[in-house]
């Protein structure tokens, strides 16, 4: 009898624990479709939102402007973490930086060059983009040796606000080529009324820029590293 009130107490603390424990954590994001939707769903946010509950917390996500996302969650203790982001270990308090703390990966981001299926974009290195203009998205980052080249004039890119609005200016042929992510591509195109009379004439190039982990960056305190150890434990 006195090993099954052991067995008992055992069974009761596994269960009480949890719940215990359990947190309410706020993240935040920007709209990215299909990885985030305007109104906070989509893959990304199912993703981290039943890693949390896996953990045991609830978590809940608002999505802002992107620079905005990114601000608040390093600087407003309500936030505690922004996603997806690539890593970057400029970013990386763990690293060399001091913004925030990258969780593991929880996705895959392909990125690569949308172009004009009747112009003459064509790379296999990244020396041959310097022929071309190329439009990026402000405040994204897009690969390692491509914003080092960005950075110290190798390259011209065209900074525009959104996706949408970089594919607009290739099929208008006022860029040579946009860096997209492949599935946020074959959204818009799928998706956006003003593309969708360019979706025979934009095309994704064969070779791909890169293929990025999606973390959580996570305030770069003790309560940021909590929730990012649960975060992780819970993958």
């Amino acid at each position: 009898m006195r090993v099954s009130k052991c067995l008992l107490s055992l069974a009761v603390a596994a269960v009480v624990a949890p719940a215990a424990y359990a947190e309410a954590v706020k993240l935040t994001t920007l709209e990215w479709p299909p990885y985030v939707m305007a109104d906070g769903s989509g893959a990304s946010s199912e993703a981290v939102i039943s890693t949390f509950a896996a953990a045991g917390d609830t978590a809940t996500v608002q999505v802002f402007p992107w620079n905005r996302a990114v601000n608040l969650a390093a600087k407003d203790p309500a936030w505690i973490g922004v996603y997806p982001e690539y890593y970057d270990s400029t970013a990386d308090a763990e690293a060399s930086g001091d913004r925030c703390l990258y969780s593991a990966s929880f996705g895959k981001s392909p990125v690569g060059f949308v172009h004009r299926s009747d112009n003459a974009f064509d790379w296999s290195g990244h020396g041959d983009l310097s022929a071309y203009k190329i439009g990026v998205v402000q405040g994204y980052l897009n690969e390692e040796t491509f914003d080092a080249m960005v950075a110290d004039g190798r390259l011209k890119v065209d900074a525009g606000p959104t996706d949408a609005s970089n594919l607009s200016k290739v099929a208008a042929g006022r860029i040579d080529a946009a860096v997209i992510d492949r599935n946020v591509f074959e959204h818009l195109i799928a998706t956006e009324a003003s593309l969708a009379d360019h979706a025979g004439a934009l095309t994704f190039h064969a070779v791909p820029l890169a293929e990025h982990d999606l973390h959580v960056c996570f305030e770069n305190s003790d309560a940021g590293r909590a929730a990012r150890d649960r975060f992780n434990g819970s993958l």
